[in-house]
C-alpha cells in the first residue's frame, strides 16, 4: 500500500525556466525527505510521471490511488478544470467514504495543497462542498497593496523560496502524524506518543501573511497535546460561520486570535472579515460563558490597509473587550509561553499585596506612578520623575541592564503592581508607543487586580508631525513643547491625589 498519491494537473509541472524542476517533481522530492526524516522510515509516495503530458483517465491509475493511505491534490486553476484530476479526487473520497474510512479521527484522508489560487466558482459542484470544509495549505501569498500573487518558489526570491520550506515542513508534520495512526490501524491510538491534557484551544484563523505563526503554534499545541479548533475551514456565509465559531468555542479552554496586517475575507452576507467575526463572536460569548482570551499583535506588525488599520484602532480603544482580554504586541515566543502558561493555571494565584487583616500593604500606603520611557530619553525624563517623587509618589522606572528575559519580567511586575502609567514620548518611536500602550491593556495577564488611578502620555521634545497627529482613548494625551512642563503635569498627579 502506498503512502501518499499525489494528484495534480500535468501543466503545474511544467518548469518555469528550461534546466529546471517542475514545482510537483520539487515538491515531491522535499516533501519525501522530509516526511522520511519525522517517521524515521522512507515513505512510499506513488505520482503518475505523466509521461504523455495529457491529463487523460487512466483506468490503471484507479487502483493507485485507492489503495493510498492518503490522498495530496495539488489545487491550481487547471486542476480543476482536468476532468482526470476531479475524477481521481471524487474517486479516492467515494472509494475511503464506502469504507467509512474517509476521516481518522479528527484528520481527513484528503489534503488540499494549493499551489495557485482559485475561487470557489471554479471549483465543480461534485468536490466544491468537500473542497470548502478542508483546511488546505497556502503555497503563495497576495501583495495587498497590488494584488499580485507571489508563489512560494525560489524563482520569487529568497522570502518566497523560505515560505517554500516553512509551508511543507507544516505539511510533512501534519502527514506524518496522520500515517502514524493509519499504519497503526483504525483510531490510531497506539501510534500517540504525546499525553492529551483534555484542553482546547481555539486557535482562530487569521489572514495568509500570519498563517506560517499560526501553523507553528497549531504544530506546538498539538505536540503538547492540546486539541485544536477549528478542525476545518470556515464556511462562507455569516450565519454558518458565526454557528460554527460559537460551537467551537463553547468547547474551548482559551482562544486566540493573531491580528494580521490585512483585514481578510468578507464573507457572504457580511461587512466584517473572518477574523473580526470571530473576534465579535468571541466577545459576545463572554457574557455567558467566559473564556480566557488572548489577542496577539505580532511584534513591529504595521498595516497599510485602512480597514485594517480601523479595526486595530478600535481593538485598542475598546476597553470592554481589553478588560476581558490579554492583549499582546510581542514576538510568538512571548505569546506562546503566554497561553501554555494560561492553560496549565488551575486556580487564579492569592495576590501577593494582600495583608493577613486586608488592610493596606506598605506598598498601597502611597501611590505609585511607573513611569516608562526609552533608554534614549534617561536623561531627559529627570526632572519629571523628581517632580513626581516630590509630590508624595513612589516613582518606578523601567529596568535597562540585563537580559530580554529579566528587563521584560521587571517592567511586567511593574505594570502589575504600579497605581498609574505615564509613558513619555520623546525619542522613542510612534511604535514604541503604541507597543507600551498594548503594554498597559494587557497588564492583567501580568497580574493586575486592580483599575487604574491614572493612565497618559506625555508627548515632548523632539517635535515631529507624527507625534503633534497622535491620538489614542486608552490614555490621557499631555501635549507638550519641553521635557518637562509641570502645569501640564499637575492634573494627572491632582488625579492620583483625590483618589
Amino acid at each position: 500500500m502506498n503512502d501518499i498519491f499525489i494528484s495534480y494537473a500535468h501543466l503545474d509541472d511544467k518548469p518555469l525556466t528550461e534546466g529546471q524542476k517542475g514545482w510537483i517533481t520539487k515538491f515531491h522530492r522535499i516533501l519525501e525527505v522530509r516526511l522520511g526524516q519525522l517517521l524515521g522510515e522512507e515513505p512510499t509516495i506513488w505520482r503518475d510521471p505523466k509521461l504523455s503530458g495529457n491529463d487523460v483517465f487512466d483506468q490503471s491509475i484507479v487502483g493507485e490511488f485507492k489503495k493510498a493511505r492518503v490522498m495530496l491534490s495539488i489545487m491550481t486553476p487547471r486542476y480543476v478544470k482536468s476532468d482526470w484530476c476531479v475524477r481521481e479526487l471524487s474517486g479516492f473520497i467515494d472509494a475511503a467514504d464506502e469504507e467509512g474510512l474517509l476521516q481518522v479521527d479528527d484528520k481527513s484522508r484528503v489534503f488540499k495543497v494549493v499551489k495557485t489560487p482559485i475561487s470557489a466558482e471554479e471549483v465543480p459542484d461534485k468536490i466544491r462542498g468537500f473542497f470548502d470544509g478542508l483546511l488546505g495549505f497556502q503555497f503563495y501569498d497576495v501583495d495587498p497593496d497590488t494584488g499580485r500573487v507571489v508563489e512560494f518558489d525560489d524563482v520569487f526570491g529568497k522570502e518566497a523560496e523560505q515560505n517554500y520550506y516553512a509551508r511543507i515542513f507544516d505539511l510533512a508534520h501534519e502527514l506524518s502524524d496522520l500515517l502514524k495512526r493509519l499504519r497503526a490501524g483504525a483510531g490510531g491510538e497506539a501510534a500517540h506518543d504525546v499525553t492529551n491534557t483534555g484542553k482546547t484551544v481555539y486557535l482562530a484563523t487569521t489572514t495568509s501573511e500570519s498563517e506560517a505563526e499560526r501553523d507553528k503554534l497549531k504544530r506546538e499545541l498539538l505536540e503538547r497535546g492540546y486539541d485544536v479548533l477549528p478542525k476545518a475551514s470556515l464556511p462562507l456565509e455569516l450565519g454558518a460561520i458565526e454557528e460554527r465559531v460559537r460551537d467551537d468555542m463553547a468547547q474551548s479552554d482559551l482562544v486566540l486570535h493573531i491580528v494580521g496586517q490585512r483585514y481578510g475575507m468578507v464573507p457572504e452576507n457580511s461587512e466584517e472579515s473572518v477574523p473580526v467575526i470571530q473576534a465579535r463572536v468571541a466577545a459576545e460569548l463572554d457574557a455567558e460563558n467566559p473564556v480566557p482570551r488572548v489577542v496577539w499583535f505580532p511584534h513591529g506588525m504595521i498595516t497599510d490597509d485602512k480597514r485594517q488599520a480601523e479595526y486595530i484602532q478600535s481593538v485598542r480603544e475598546d476597553r470592554e473587550l481589553n478588560q476581558k482580554a490579554d492583549v499582546i504586541a510581542d514576538e510568538l515566543d512571548v505569546v506562546r509561553n503566554t497561553i501554555l502558561d494560561m492553560l496549565k493555571e488551575e486556580a487564579p494565584a492569592e495576590p501577593e499585596t494582600a495583608s493577613p487583616t486586608g488592610g493596606a500593604t506598605a506598598l498601597d500606603a502611597k501611590s505609585s506612578v511607573y513611569l516608562i520611557y526609552d533608554a534614549t530619553d534617561e536623561e531627559q525624563v529627570e526632572p519629571l520623575e523628581d517632580y513626581l517623587f516630590d509630590q508624595g509618589l513612589e516613582v518606578m522606572v523601567p529596568e535597562f541592564e540585563g537580559g530580554e528575559e529579566h528587563i521584560t519580567k521587571v517592567h511586567r511586575d511593574k505594570l502589575a503592581r504600579c497605581d498609574a502609567a505615564l509613558i513619555y514620548f520623546g525619542n522613542g518611536t510612534r511604535a514604541w508607543v503604541e507597543t507600551k500602550l498594548m503594554d498597559l491593556m494587557q497588564a492583567p495577564g501580568y497580574g493586575r487586580e486592580k483599575e487604574w488611578l491614572a493612565k497618559s502620555v506625555y508627548v515632548g521634545p523632539p517635535e515631529d508631525r507624527r507625534k503633534k497627529r497622535f491620538k489614542t482613548h486608552f490614555a490621557e494625551l499631555i501635549q507638550a513643547e519641553t521635557a518637562f512642563d509641570q502645569a501640564l503635569v499637575e492634573p494627572f498627579v491632582n488625579s492620583l491625589k483625590t483618589n
